[in-house]
């Protein structure tokens, strides 16, 4: 079987969750580093958001099904719990972080501060 190519960049924090999931399962894979809605990623991801990946005959996108995947599909500890009740603890605390976190305090915080540091370093 092929490694796991993961499509994205390694500026997307969804593209490090699925490159943290090979790690800790010492998975060896292929990262090809590619724009938001390149063509590569927009031939698996309607909306040509990264990561995605592809493995053999299997092309997912969304990186929470992506990590699941490596994580049933790969020997190793698993990432995620196996009790069902950590089990959904696990994706309550993903799904908070996916639908709020991410977009408030990363995209809004993070990022916009990264950008004003540029332009203050640049003497902008």
């Amino acid at each position: 079987m092929p490694k796991p190519e993961i499509i994205g960049s390694v500026r997307s924090t969804y593209t490090r969750v699925v490159c943290m999931v090979c790690e800790e399962k010492a998975i060896e894979y292929v990262l090809t580093e590619k724009p938001l809605r390149a063509p590569e990623i927009l031939a698996i991801h309607p909306f040509g958001k990264m990561p995605v990946l592809r493995h053999g005959d299997v092309e997912l996108f969304e990186s929470k099904a992506i990590a699941t995947y490596l994580d049933r599909s790969f020997p190793g500890p698993h990432v995620f719990p196996s009790d069902p009740y950590l089990a959904a603890l696990t994706e309550q605390w993903v799904s908070l972080v996916n639908t709020l976190i991410d977009r408030t305090l990363i995209r809004t915080y993070l990022y916009a501060g990264q950008s004003h540091f540029k332009r203050w370093s640049e003497g902008g």
